[in-house]
């Protein structure tokens, strides 16, 4: 109010002094990223003597090398497109299995589900959530992954593994771990963050479009399909794409079920690695300035990658905003 009297704290006025410690947290946070990039950056360099970042990146193999009399290190080759490989398929298979569950869960949340029975599924998907990671690992190191290995993967690798090599398995020496197995598991740790957020675009959708399209005569099928599933398309993408940004970046889980296995693997069917799972496996054995130069260049393009998938979450979302989730 205007007879209100300014309170003034050290010679500045409380909203002054409020301000400046708001911008001096986002300045630490700045500084905190800028920090994390001239890390990983200078912790590279010396990689970079040795082979060139295309290499890196287009070689699948992975060897330390020797020290030589002069304690340098000699024959080294660090090849990223393994463990590239591996966090790709992995995020490929937990996005094509959780996206259409996730999508199709949440749909049913908001457009079917009355209110007694939508409130006790949303907690439950919400505590699958709060689940720690190594707790999901754990039950598919052991149940999980034997049940995959005898149900869905003997099915795909018998129907398709004749034809698509990468689909086939050896009936009579199934793997122990695989991609496929990573990647399963990381749909099921992707599935409620899919379907909190494509519920909350669901229920963004105006309920004036619902009834006029319901004024219609459209069914509720038909309203779904041509209202709002069009109307919450770019969001929904946007809430997938999130999930993908949290399957590229999981260790713990996906180390205990992808085998941690060398190279591009010929079958997702049998050990792999992924980005992530190479740094936890590899970070404590590595030594010299060499070994922990690719750790940070594995680091490095990780974070890159994320980094954009976080960009184009934040253009898609902010599209939805504006257009209402028209293209």
């Amino acid at each position: 109010m205007a007879g209100m009297e300014l309170r003034r704290v050290g010679g500045m006025s409380a909203d002054t002094l409020f301000r400046r410690i708001t911008g001096t947290g986002l300045l630490i946070l700045f500084v905190v990223l800028a920090g994390l990039i001239v890390a990983f950056v200078g912790y590279s360099n010396p990689l970079w003597t040795i082979q060139s970042p295309i290499e890196f990146l287009t070689s699948s193999t992975w060897s330390t090398g020797t020290i030589d009399e002069s304690g340098q290190t000699v024959d080294a080759l660090y090849g990223a497109l393994g463990a590239l490989f591996g966090t790709a398929a992995t995020s490929l298979i937990a996005v094509l299995f959780a996206a259409p569950i996730g999508i199709l869960a949440a749909i049913f949340l908001v457009e079917f589900a009355p209110p007694r029975i939508a409130a006790p599924l949303t907690f439950i998907v919400e505590l699958i959530a709060a689940i720690p990671s190594v707790v999901f690992g754990l039950w598919a190191a052991g149940d999980l992954s034997n049940r995959l290995r005898d149900t869905i993967e003997w099915w795909i690798a018998s129907s398709f593994g004749r034809f698509l090599p990468f689909l086939s398995e050896d009936p009579e020496s199934p793997a122990a771990d695989s991609v496929f197995r990573a990647g399963f598991l990381l749909a099921i740790m992707i599935l409620p963050m899919v379907v909190a957020v494509s519920r909350e675009f669901i229920r963004s959708v105006p309920i004036s479009l619902r009834e006029g399209y319901i004024g219609m005569g459209a069914t509720k099928w038909e309203v779904i399909r041509d209202v709002i599933l069009p109307t919450a398309r770019i969001g929904l993408i946007g809430g997938v794409l999130l999930a993908l940004g949290r399957a590229i970046g999981e260790t713990i889980a996906v180390t205990m079920v992808i085998g941690n296995a060398e190279g591009v693997p010929s079958s997702l069917f049998q050990p792999g690695q992924t980005v992530a799972s190479k740094i936890a496996s590899n970070i404590g054995e590595a030594s010299g300035e060499i070994a922990i130069g690719a750790m940070a260049a594995l680091g490095l393009s990780l974070f890159l990658l994320t980094t954009v998938i976080s960009l184009v979450v934040r253009v898609l979302v902010r599209r939805f905003a504006v257009t209402g989730g028209r293209v």
